[in-house]
């Protein structure tokens, strides 16, 4: 977008309009904006859906442009709902995203050849592009509407990135008028980019509460305390190295009985099973539909999450909204933004094994009434997290953007 087709902002955002945004998740009908918007992101999941579809509700027409119906890593199932979805044509290949931490994994990488044509046969009033890439980079030769990039990523995970893609993306920020940002994690990084607080909005992942467990809880005070993992059993969620810590755990404290439920599959199974003691069982649940992960929420104690890397982790958030207080890893963005230490579950770093360890340790010890009191908290804490908060910050960011540019 060139600077003469979009006025851009030259002072922040009134306050105002800030506390409008952040107060939008009440109940009270908000105003319908006389715009069509067209979102672009490569695939969509349920969550994505939830929000696209309260935001639909604000906005005069929402056309959503898919790179691809489903990635071929992912075993979900395609869901748009009543969604107006297109699929682009679209050039796809892998390549091998390798991590410090000591981990490697295919990342698919998309070009919608066609972006720029379904753009101008569209006409939107504004332009919700995914990502920093080619996607952005496309939509960003369409000038006559705003565009806005939607951020959903951490600083953990972009500073691996190479130097041919940091500059790549610091080009893209100079043709995109406004950015979103989904945790504290992804607006520290836009702002490290240059973009300043007043060309920027909170749109936050939300919770689908088709997973939620709403049941009563309460923790056996005789049996053993279960633990419930939901999540690849791959070398980036983790999983090994913090069953392995567990186990050293289990075993230095034989009259503490843990069973460890693994929601989830993949190539890492055997070695996670090889961590079982007298003290420590594993029992593998296999992927979970809908049901049966709510289930395992309304079964468990606490939620382990110990990801190496993740721009966000929805596991978190669903788990503490089911009353499970989490111990979880500081690079899962999720973690950072919604979890207390103490109040609804522990932190660590899962790439140090004495901060495992010790935080093993503060939550297999703490007494089963407070864990109970804290499932109470966890609630609480994540209430607000919902579709219809994060589909009207969306759209008030866009009446925003709208009013700053006419």
């Amino acid at each position: 977008m060139n600077q003469t087709a979009i006025k851009r902002p030259e002072r922040n955002v009134p306050p105002s309009l800030i506390d409008q945004r952040e107060d939008s998740s009440g109940e009270q009908p908000a105003e319908v904006l006389d715009v069509h918007a067209v979102i672009l992101v490569n695939y969509i999941r349920i969550h994505h859906v939830l929000a696209f579809q309260e935001f639909a509700k604000r906005v005069r027409k929402l056309t959503v442009l898919l790179s691809v119906p489903m990635e071929p890593d992912r075993e979900w199932d395609t869901q748009w709902g009543d969604l107006d979805v297109q699929v682009q044509k679209n050039l796809m290949w892998t390549s091998k995203w390798r991590h410090s931490s000591g981990f490697a994994e295919s990342n698919f990488i998309h070009f919608p050849i066609d972006t720029l044509a379904r753009l101008r046969k569209l006409k939107p009033d504004v332009v919700l592009s995914y990502e920093m890439g080619a996607r952005t980079m496309l939509s960003s030769f369409y000038r006559k509407a705003p565009l806005v990039m939607v951020g959903n990523m951490s600083e953990h995970i972009e500073k691996e990135r190479g130097i041919l893609r940091r500059t790549f993306r610091k080009l893209i920020c100079r043709s995109v008028d406004f950015f979103t940002y989904n945790g504290p994690s992804c607006k520290r990084y836009l702002n490290s980019m240059g973009i300043p607080d007043n060309r920027l909005f909170h749109f936050p992942y939300c919770i689908n509460n088709a997973t939620v467990f709403d049941g009563e809880k309460s923790i056996n005070s005789g049996g053993k305390l279960k633990l419930l993992y939901c999540g690849a059993i791959s070398p980036r969620k983790g999983i090994v190295q913090f069953t392995d810590s567990l186990a050293k755990w289990c075993s230095a404290n034989p009259s503490k009985g843990v069973e460890l439920l693994i929601a989830g599959s993949g190539d890492l199974r055997d070695k996670v099973a090889a961590f079982g003691n007298d003290s420590l069982s594993i029992n593998f649940l296999g992927n979970c539909n809908t049901e049966q992960l709510r289930e395992a929420y309304g079964e468990a104690d606490i939620c382990v999450f110990p990801s190496l890397a993740d721009e966000w982790g929805l596991v978190p958030i669903e788990a503490v909204a089911s009353g499970l207080p989490v111990l979880g890893s500081i690079h899962a963005q999720s973690v950072e933004a919604c979890c207390e230490e103490s109040v609804n579950g522990w932190t660590f770093d899962p790439n140090c094994p004495d901060d495992t360890l010790d935080a093993i340790e503060r939550a297999l010890t703490t007494p089963r009434s407070m864990i109970e009191e804290m499932g109470q908290k966890c609630k609480e804490s994540v209430a607000h997290i919902t579709p219809h908060r994060s589909g009207n910050l969306l759209a008030d960011a866009v009446a925003a953007v709208m009013k700053t540019i006419n």
